[in-house]
């Protein structure tokens, strides 16, 4: 099922085209409103970008991560960086770095027995899980959007709220 119009066309009106900007902040406000569609405020969803500072011997390179709670209890979370990322391996590299890093923080304190996360680069997503019971981090399928990427997103969503309809929060 496609999304409604609002949605796809947040990323329409990026300046530049989804493939152009240099700056991941051009996706905030289309990736905040789609989380909002696939977790609305109406089912006690919030949406809460978290800006992480890099570790000190890093280079200068602030993570910004939006994370999906339900009465403040982490559901999911997605990292945005800008398109040009997924061209070069080494920024790959990080990305996926970020995203484990992530993981192992959201371990001890999510009560899902599963964590998914995206971490988006552009419109190209790539999709990770982590089971609590094995430790069992699953390694990222990169899809693009629109195509296979909104179903997978709505897929994933769909089954995150499964999990937490399970939790009496």
């Amino acid at each position: 099922m496609p999304w409604p119009a609002y949605v796809s066309e947040t990323f329409e009106a990026i300046p530049g085209g989804v493939n152009g900007p240099t700056d991941e902040s051009l996706f905030y406000g289309p990736y905040n409103t789609l989380l909002t569609y696939l977790f609305p405020p109406t089912d006690h969803y919030m949406i809460s970008p978290q800006f992480k500072r890099p570790p000190e011997d890093w280079c200068i390179d602030f993570i910004t991560v939006f994370i999906v709670q339900k009465t403040f209890h982490p559901v999911f979370f997605l990292e945005i960086k800008p398109p040009g990322d997924y061209t070069r391996r080494s920024t790959r590299a990080a990305a996926d770095s970020q995203m484990r890093t992530q993981f192992f923080d959201l371990a001890d304190v999510v009560d899902l027995p599963v964590i998914h996360g995206v971490s988006a680069l552009g419109t190209r997503l790539c999709l990770y899980s982590y089971r609590s019971g094995n430790n069992a981090l699953t390694l990222p399928a990169s899809l693009r959007m629109p195509k296979e990427g909104m179903a997978r997103m709505t897929e994933v969503a769909d089954e995150v709220k499964a999990m937490v309809a399970q939790h009496q929060w």
